[in-house]
């Protein structure tokens, strides 16, 4: 393997020398930093991948939940379908929720689930729509610690879902 600097010699910048192990110091001095970038590549797909499988499993957990208003309460049903989801990841946190509701007419904006929430508009019913709202969450340790990864990280995954009637 050649030096860098051989290019120079060549052109008479530097005077000829001996190259006796230079090419071994340039790789002595590149291979940690080549291992730092293939470790954090590692982590950083680690990372991305759970918190994909985290928010996977809080879909599972509201659609098992939003089937009806029965199973909207059943949150060991809503764990349980949520846990099953994503099996290889043990310490998954679900919660379940449904203290919120839409307005039929501005679906999207989250009120409290009282009657006068949704006011009359002309002819148009507005109906109050019970959500369920599933949260899961679990620890993320990195293998070595760096910015911002300095120690344990929470990730957490949401899902929204309108209970079935």
């Amino acid at each position: 393997m050649k030096s860098l600097f051989n290019h120079w010699r060549a052109k008479g910048f530097l005077r000829p020398a001996r190259e006796a192990g230079a090419s071994i110091v340039e790789v002595a001095l590149l291979i940690p930093l080549l291992m730092v970038i293939l470790f954090g590549m590692i982590d950083l797909g680690r990372w991305v991948f759970l918190a994909i499988e985290v928010s996977s499993a809080a879909r599972a957990g509201a659609q098992y939940g939003g089937q009806n208003r029965g199973t909207a309460l059943d949150t060991t049903g809503i764990q349980t379908a949520a846990q099953n989801d994503v099996p290889d990841i043990s310490g998954l946190h679900v919660a379940s929720s449904t203290s919120t509701c839409w307005c039929s007419l501005t679906p999207g904006t989250p009120v409290s689930c009282s009657i006068s929430s949704c006011p009359a508009s002309g002819t148009m019913p507005n109906e109050l729509i019970p959500l369920l709202q599933v949260t899961t969450s679990t620890s993320y340790s990195p293998w070595i610690a760096y910015p911002p990864f300095k120690s344990a990280v929470t990730i957490t995954g949401q899902a929204v879902v309108p209970q079935g009637q």
